[in-house]
């Protein structure tokens, strides 16, 4: 007996983590590990405002240029691969501190880069903590909420991204042009400062999350049960329930399977090929449209001829910055609406649904670029262009916060770490191979560019709805 339930009884993590309601707790866990994916989010696309200023400082060729884009998306492949096995190994938590200081502290350095090679190893390393963070981030949180939130909750993580997207927005904008006189900005004692070194400084303040995590959080009770530690497990379930102000249910020793992690060869056993190869097709797909359309948005943007300035309280502002806040801003309703769909009709219907749409409505602003005439005159211009660009952001996003829930329901507790970090992975080889495929067919033309892009969307989306499993409503295992 413990604490008054017999071992007949046989109480699981799951179900003692299913009687307790959403509450402060998951709240506060929310924001936290919401944090860190806006930080995520601010330390990707960063290098979207810096590549043009780096190329004309390091006068970068073309290739040089792709390379140095897409060089923390190829620091994540290895991030998402080794991460996630090293949090099934030794734990989420710690897993969790080290992706986050890692991200922070090469993205901070990449401030004192003097050239390519300099800069493509840091952004490399910081890739190296995105990648991680991802795996980790949401294998933690996952392993906390009860069944019936979990998707919901997961989504909510997710559309903290578009905050990291308008931070470095707003940073970029700060940096780069409003304290910005050619390019230096005037540092006390310092002097005038590049202003890109500045904007990668910026970037190192996320350490500080660290001492959150390592002062807030704990061990999630599916690991410490896995490895053997049901005390702990008790414990940590004992103090999540204090703090909803439920009551504690322990777990008990003989529902517990222990063991080490399984490794990579458990994902393509019987039980779990099909859905790893599943899953990992569309993280590849939604990878792929989303890394080609967003890290060249900027030169498309300007393509189809749609900057102005505008002035704002008497201040000048440059219409990049304010499509991309707009573009920002319409990601909200698209995770909201997939936060309400993974719960009401499923995660396979909403991820797939959203990555065939986001394929669409690629096409339709590809179709409507300036001397395409795919679709005649009357399709092409301003609204035909931002309209379908606003949709396809609203539907990826959605997508990506329909992903983010599905993915870690897959696989279970010895190996959720490394089914997340695997998928992940694959997919940032296809947030590598997108903006280098896109830019090698802009020259042929944008329309050219793009398509590949929207047909990897519908083909992802069909993928999950042909093979996909659905999860909705069932417990983690």
């Amino acid at each position: 007996m413990a604490d008054g339930v017999t071992t007949e009884e046989r109480v699981t993590v799951s179900q003692v983590m299913d009687r307790i309601p959403v509450g402060r707790f998951h709240r506060r866990l929310l924001a936290i590990c919401g944090s860190a994916w806006a930080f995520d989010g601010m330390e990707v696309i960063i290098i979207s405002f810096t590549l043009p200023v780096l190329i004309s400082a390091w006068g970068l060729s073309g290739l040089s240029a792709g390379l140095l884009g897409s060089a923390s998306l190829m620091g994540m492949i290895a991030g998402n691969w080794a991460w996630g096995w090293y949090a099934d190994e030794h734990g989420r938590k710690d897993a969790f501190q080290w992706t986050v200081l890692t991200y922070s502290l090469f993205a901070g350095l990449t401030a004192f880069a003097t050239g390519f090679y300099s800069g493509f190893a840091l952004r490399f390393l910081t890739g190296v903590g995105l990648g991680g963070a991802l795996a980790v981030d949401t294998s933690y949180l996952s392993e906390h909420l009860p069944t019936e939130r979990r998707g919901r909750y997961l989504v909510y993580l997710d559309a903290f991204w578009p905050l990291g997207n308008v931070l470095a927005v707003v940073l970029s904008w700060l940096f780069l042009s409003a304290l910005s006189t050619g390019g230096t900005v005037a540092v006390p004692v310092l002097g005038a400062v590049a202003g890109w070194r500045l904007l990668f400084a910026s970037a190192a303040f996320p350490a500080l999350l660290v001492f959150v995590i390592r002062s807030q959080l704990r061990e999630t009770p599916y690991y410490l049960a896995q490895t053997g530690d049901v005390e702990g497990a008790n414990d940590r379930i004992r103090a999540i329930a204090e703090e909803n102000g439920e009551e504690f249910t322990p777990i008990t020793a003989e529902s517990v399977e222990t063991g080490d992690s399984a490794g990579y060869a458990r994902l393509f056993e019987t039980d779990l090929r099909k859905r790893t190869v599943m899953i990992a097709a569309a993280w590849f797909a939604v990878n792929f449209g989303y890394y080609g359309v967003f890290i060249w948005l900027p030169d498309t943007v300007g393509a189809a001829g749609v900057v102005e300035s505008f002035s704002v309280g008497g201040a000048t502002i440059e219409g990049l910055y304010v499509y991309f806040l707009l573009i920002g801003l319409v990601q909200f309703p698209g995770y909201f609406s997939a936060a309400y769909l993974v719960e009401k009709i499923g995660r396979k219907p909403t991820l797939g649904g959203y990555l065939v749409l986001s394929g669409i409505f690629t096409f339709v602003f590809a179709a409507s670029m300036p001397g395409v005439s795919l679709f005649g005159a009357g399709f092409s211009g301003f609204w035909p262009f931002f309209g379908g660009l606003l949709a396809a952001s609203f539907f990826t996003l959605g997508a990506w916060g329909a992903i983010y829930a599905y993915t870690p329901e897959l696989f279970p507790t010895e190996v959720r770490g490394t089914g997340n970090g695997f998928a992940g992975g694959v997919g940032k080889i296809g947030a590598v191979v997108g903006p280098i495929l896109a830019g090698a067919l802009v020259e042929v033309g944008y329309l050219a560019a793009l398509a590949p892009l929207a047909v990897a969307f519908v083909l992802g989306g069909l993928v999950v709805l042909a093979f996909g499993r659905e999860t909705m409503g069932e417990p983690l295992f």
